[in-house]
C-alpha cells in the first residue's frame, strides 16, 4: 500500500506542547511559554478565534503569566471553549511571530475529522483491493 508523502518540515521555531488544564484554569506547561520568552508578569491579550485561543503580548490587558510561570485562562474564556478541569489542550507557540495558539479538544476534533475521514477512505480502498 502506498504511503502518502508527509509535507516537508519547515525550518522554523514552532514549539508544541500538550498540557492539562487544572481546576483554576492553569495551563500546566511552562516550556512553551519559555520558548516565547514569556515570563512571570507578561501581559497577554487572549482572543477566541474559530474555537481556539490566540494569546499575544499586550501591555494594556489584565491577563498575565502568573508568578509561577504558568498561564491561567479566565473562567469566561474556558466556558466559551467548553474547557473543564482535566482537559488536555494542544499548545502551538510561534516565537518568531510572538504568539501562542491553544487548541481545545473540540477544536482538535473538528480540525482532524476531514483528515481521519481521508485516512479511513484510503484504508478501506486498500482493504478492498487486497481482498480476493
Amino acid at each position: 500500500m502506498p504511503v502518502p508523502a508527509l509535507p516537508a518540515r519547515h525550518p522554523d521555531d514552532t514549539r508544541y506542547g500538550l498540557a492539562v488544564l487544572d481546576r483554576y484554569g492553569r495551563v500546566a506547561d511552562r516550556a512553551v511559554l519559555r520558548a516565547l520568552e514569556w515570563g512571570p508578569g507578561q501581559a497577554l491579550a487572549l482572543s477566541l478565534i474559530a474555537g481556539s485561543v490566540l494569546a499575544v503580548p499586550n501591555p494594556d490587558t489584565s491577563v498575565r503569566v502568573g508568578n509561577d510561570g504558568y498561564l491561567r485562562l479566565p473562567v469566561g474564556l474556558r466556558r466559551a471553549c467548553h474547557l473543564t478541569a482535566g482537559d488536555r489542550v494542544l499548545l502551538v507557540a510561534d516565537p518568531c511571530a510572538g504568539r501562542l495558539l491553544l487548541h481545545p479538544p473540540a477544536t482538535l476534533t473538528a480540525l482532524l475529522d476531514a483528515h481521519h475521514t481521508a485516512i479511513h477512505a484510503v484504508h478501506t480502498v486498500a482493504v478492498e483491493r487486497a481482498t480476493p
